[in-house]
């Protein structure tokens, strides 16, 4: 067969992913956070498409404030009930003001204190500024450096040496390193050193754990013999060899949990309550609230999502332009869709979080005994959707329960199998059980895995012990045997 080279026509299907099929795939799995930043970066790019309120802010005709509240089911002819809620909030201006005949007399400096201090400045933050203002920890130490070093040069050292401690509050420079560094001798700094660990808090400038706790007792006057042969074997002490440090320590195995318990008041880290860490907060993507009739009803979370318009009567104002025309109409393209895209992400959202509150109906009204097993594939086949979509919904997002705020992912769990052939028992209820059966066993009788096995089983939950032991160090409990030493000491 000669090879020849030749032209040929071929026909074929393949899948392509459209920019805006990935773009509406990468919406779907984002959060309202990440949403928000997204639409951010579309309102810069995009000059047709802008925020709803500030549409409606920009027309002088139309009241911004009653657009969004909601519409009462109350007829205007009916006379509402003076029978009020003990627990109903009222405003505090409204409340201060009961009683006062002359309004013009009324005093409100009360409520004016942000007014002097703002200068008009709407980026001014008056709760920010109530909040009390708390010293760090490096200003604590400045401080206490300033009153127990005379020469400047040593301040300026233990000031330098200060800035060598770890987020625990121990020193974690080398002297020789620093001294070369600071172009002095390592006896001068090893003395700045010795000064500072006599700082507060008890225990700061430690260069180890066993260092740290000796301060502190040197501090409590506690600091025994036998506490210091405690301080030197504290492996020992961790794997829990408790007849080999009664050996060491020259006390007898009942006198040592009196030692044991004293070093379990300390600190060992010191300089931990001083820091400063911003608290990340978890805002859920969807509500879910109970009625008095007992049915559950599931909404997105409106204040955190972006209502978006687009500007058409911009767009007919410059669409007469040639030049501009074809510019125009991609952006209107892209605007629409994103729109489009959101509304269908809204939607899908909704559909998913009400079959999830429909499956799990039993674990809001009862706890996390009553958690059914549940995978994506259930609930793609009960909205007749892809697999995918469920995943990508559930990612990253959460639901506020009356029970608390969740994952969406905590809701999808395997099933365990059982006795009686029912999987209605979830490996994160078994989890559970198992770490309530380990909470609540006698100290005289430890449960061993084999014992978690006859004790499930008596439930009709059939498991494996490999399988408890699975579980169990997941949940990072230890072994039964490790239990018993602890709790005896």
């Amino acid at each position: 067969m000669a090879l020849t080279p030749k032209l040929e026509i071929k026909q074929s299907q393949s899948l392509l992913l459209t920019p805006e099929l990935r773009q509406a795939i990468n919406l779907l799995q984002m959060n309202n956070l990440e949403l928000n930043q997204l639409v951010e970066q579309e309102l810069v790019s995009n000059p047709l498409l802008e925020r709803e309120d500030d549409y409606l802010a920009a027309q002088d005709d139309i009241p911004v404030s009653g657009i969004d509240e909601p519409t009462s089911s109350i007829d205007d002819t009916e006379e509402l009930s003076a029978d009020l809620p003990l627990n109903n909030e009222f405003d505090d201006y409204g409340s201060d003001t009961v009683g006062l005949e002359n309004w013009e007399n009324a005093d409100w400096s009360d409520y004016n204190h942000a007014k002097e201090k703002r200068n008009d400045d709407d980026s001014f933050d008056y709760f920010q500024e109530k909040l009390a203002q708390t010293k760090s920890f490096h200003d604590i130490i400045d401080e206490q450096i300033m009153l127990a070093f005379d020469s400047a040069a040593d301040r300026l050292i233990a000031k330098f040496l200060s800035e060598q401690l770890d987020a625990a509050g121990y020193f974690r420079g080398d002297i020789t390193t620093l001294a070369s560094t600071l172009k002095t001798s390592p006896q001068r700094l090893a003395d700045i050193l010795a000064k500072l660990k006599q700082f507060e808090p008890s225990g700061i400038f430690a260069e180890n754990l066993a260092e740290c706790l000796r301060i502190q007792l040197s501090d409590l006057n506690q600091l025994s013999p036998e506490m210091e042969h405690l301080l030197d074997n504290l492996p020992l002490l961790a794997a829990k060899k408790f007849k080999e440090l009664s050996l060491l320590c020259h006390c007898s195995v009942e006198e040592l949990p009196s030692l044991i318990n004293c070093l379990k008041s300390l600190n060992p880290k010191p300089a931990a309550a001083y820091t400063q860490e911003l608290t990340s907060y978890i805002i859920p993507d969807v509500f879910v609230t109970r009625s008095n009739l007992g049915e559950y009803r599931v909404e997105l979370n409106s204040m955190t999502l972006p209502r978006l318009l687009i500007n058409h009567h911009y767009y007919s104002q410059l669409n007469t332009d040639k030049k501009a025309s074809r510019y125009l109409k991609e952006n209107l393209s892209r605007a629409s869709f994103l729109i489009k895209a959101m509304h269908q992400r809204a939607t899908s959202i909704l559909r998913v979080c009400e079959e999830i509150v429909l499956r799990q109906y039993h674990f809001l009204e009862q706890g996390i005994e009553y958690l059914k097993p549940m995978c994506l594939k259930d609930i793609a086949l009960a909205l007749n959707i892809n697999e995918s979509t469920v995943s990508r919904v559930t990612n990253g997002k959460y639901m506020s329960t009356p029970r608390g705020i969740f994952e969406l992912k905590y809701f999808f769990s395997s099933a365990a199998g059982s006795y009686i052939g029912n999987d209605d028992t979830s490996t994160t209820t078994l989890k559970h059980k198992i770490k309530t059966l380990i909470e609540n066993e006698d100290v005289k009788h430890i449960l061993s895995d084999d014992n978690i096995v006859s004790l499930l089983g008596q439930e009709g939950i059939k498991i494996a012990r490999r399988t408890v032991t699975k579980y169990r160090e997941s949940m990072g409990i230890p072994t039964s045997s490790q239990r018993k030493r602890t709790k005896r000491v």
